[in-house]
């Protein structure tokens, strides 16, 4: 039996390695400086990226694929005959899910089921790394639908922005904007919810505000053996600060490191510091099979 394929989009910023380690095919989203429009992740590094940010006297705008970029993908693994499962940013922050559909529908595509993962970033990255990895334990495409959707329901993801602008001047700050207006050296923890950002709690102080990120997953989760996954904007020492704390209080039995891409970067910011945590067992479906 031919595996089933996973495909995703640029926003569930992924390691390279880890994409090509797992054979999933990424769908990038664009990005535009100006006029000047570049393939997160492709024409783009992040690490250009937010040397630009960093300049740019205007924020940079992004965009979804269109359907045809879809197409494209989708078209060789309908001619193979190939199960596939495209799992993408949450339909209220992108358009991206419509293209997707819209792809399917123009080819015809039966076998390809897609799938609001009514988040962004990490934790999609999380869903999709959990599907992938069904995909290769010799997972039915409802098999590995059931698991994405279980990790869609089971997971916990905070997040700390060290301005709320990123956010409000994207288009993307959801119920967050209960924020505005916060004083100085204030830091938002906010949190995804039903595909939307939602506020948490506001702590005074960066390194406070990642003590409680961290005690707040901690709470959730007690001692479970746990995968997690963190990921910043340009912000390696917060990042290095962040890890000590997981490492102290959250029993990790597997830990990612990501580095946002440029269409997260853009509404988040350089500062941001994200930590997605879900039970290992829906990380490793190679060691026993769920029921569909």
């Amino acid at each position: 039996m031919t595996k089933v394929r996973i495909i995703t989009d640029s926003t569930a910023d992924l390691p390279l390695e880890l994409a090509e380690r797992y054979g999933i095919i990424v769908v990038p989203l664009q990005v535009f400086f100006g006029a000047a429009g570049y393939r997160d992740g492709i024409d783009l590094t992040k690490e250009e990226f937010f040397q630009r940010l960093a300049v740019s006297s205007a924020l940079p705008t992004t965009s979804q694929p269109a359907p045809a970029d879809f197409a494209a993908v989708y078209r060789p693994l309908l001619e193979e005959g190939a199960e596939a499962v495209s799992i993408h940013i949450s339909s209220l922050l992108s358009g991206t899910v419509q293209s997707a559909q819209l792809a399917k529908n123009m080819l015809n595509y039966e076998q390809l089921e897609i799938i609001d993962s009514q988040t962004v970033s990490v934790i999609l990255g999380m869903i999709v790394l959990g599907a992938a990895r069904a995909a290769e334990a010799g997972y039915s495409k409802n098999e590995v639908v059931a698991l994405v959707r279980r990790i869609i329901a089971d997971h916990k993801i905070f997040f700390m922005v060290d301005t709320l602008e990123y956010l409000q001047r994207g288009g993307r700050i959801g119920k967050a904007q209960a924020f505005l207006g916060a004083v100085m050296n204030v830091k938002p923890i906010c949190t995804i919810k039903d595909g939307i950002v939602y506020p948490q709690e506001k702590v005074r102080g960066r390194n406070k505000a990642l003590a409680r990120v961290v005690q707040l997953l901690a709470g959730a989760f007690h001692n479970e053996p746990v995968f997690c996954c963190m990921a910043h904007g340009n912000d390696y020492e917060g990042l290095a600060y962040a890890k000590e704390l997981v490492q102290e209080h959250l029993n990790c039995a597997e830990l990612l490191e990501c580095q946002l891409g440029s269409v997260v970067g853009t509404h988040g910011g350089p500062g941001i510091q994200g930590i997605a945590v879900c039970r290992i067992g829906l990380m490793h479906p190679e060691e026993s099979k769920i029921n569909t």
